[in-house]
């Protein structure tokens, strides 16, 4: 999980005599325990070289709460005044994911297992793939949804595009339109054109986590259902 991040200025030692104003994004979250975090870095190092183009800045940090130190990595971007620290990432590199529901695990181990990778390559900066992990995730989720309310057209369903299952299989208002807008996201995060400009990953996550919610609530609901009263 990416840590989010809020903004911060550093006034920076970097060569004698001189000081450089960097504007940053500050991690909210320890990486660490994932406890709520707003505190300064305890020290920043800046590397400017004049043989390189990529100009580090680190910034070491201290958590209250498990009483550990983790260290933020930024990439100095000079076309901005102020200058600004672009996030890189944050070691060491978070491993939560997010948890499930027992019956959302049953119904969908591969969809678990996809976005939880997906996650973690988001954890790792790995921006640019990540996107397709969790659109990869999409479809199996949804499609194993579509094969659970129709069991007799498994081979047609695997067949089919996602779209189509979409359309065809999922009776759900909610889960069609919030699918059918994932997927648009998603199918951007392959292309090398954006359709959906003003949209990215963290919406396509929100709605997949909005239809995690509605297919556990129908589970739930299937669930009950099965109960017979008792004489």
């Amino acid at each position: 999980m990416r840590l989010t991040i809020q903004a911060l200025s550093l006034s920076i030692h970097f060569r004698e005599s001189s000081r450089l104003n960097v504007n940053v994004e500050i991690p909210t979250q320890c990486p660490r325990c994932m406890v709520a975090y707003a505190e300064s870095p305890l020290v920043s190092y800046y590397f400017d070289s004049d043989n390189s183009d990529y100009k580090p800045l680190f910034a070491l940090f201290f958590c209250p709460h498990c009483e550990s130190c983790f260290l933020v990595e930024y990439v100095i971007n000079e076309s901005y005044a102020p200058v600004e620290g672009d996030f890189i990432c944050s070691y060491p590199i978070s491993q939560k994911t997010t948890d499930f529901s027992a019956k959302i695990q049953k119904l969908s181990p591969q969809f678990v297992k996809i976005y939880h990778q997906a996650e973690l390559a988001e954890a790792s900066a790995l921006d640019e793939i990540a996107g397709l992990g969790y659109r990869k995730a999409l479809e199996f989720l949804i499609k194993d949804y579509a094969i659970h309310e129709h069991p007799d057209r498994i081979n047609d369903i695997k067949s089919k595009p996602l779209a189509q299952c979409i359309k065809n299989y999922i009776k759900s208002d909610e889960i069609v339109m919030l699918a059918e807008r994932s997927a648009w996201v998603g199918n951007d995060e392959a292309h090398y054109i954006r359709k959906q400009e003003n949209r990215d990953v963290s919406d396509m996550k929100s709605f997949i986590e909005a239809i995690v919610y509605f297919i556990g609530i129908i589970l739930i609901t299937e669930d009950a259902a099965s109960m017979t009263p008792k004489k």
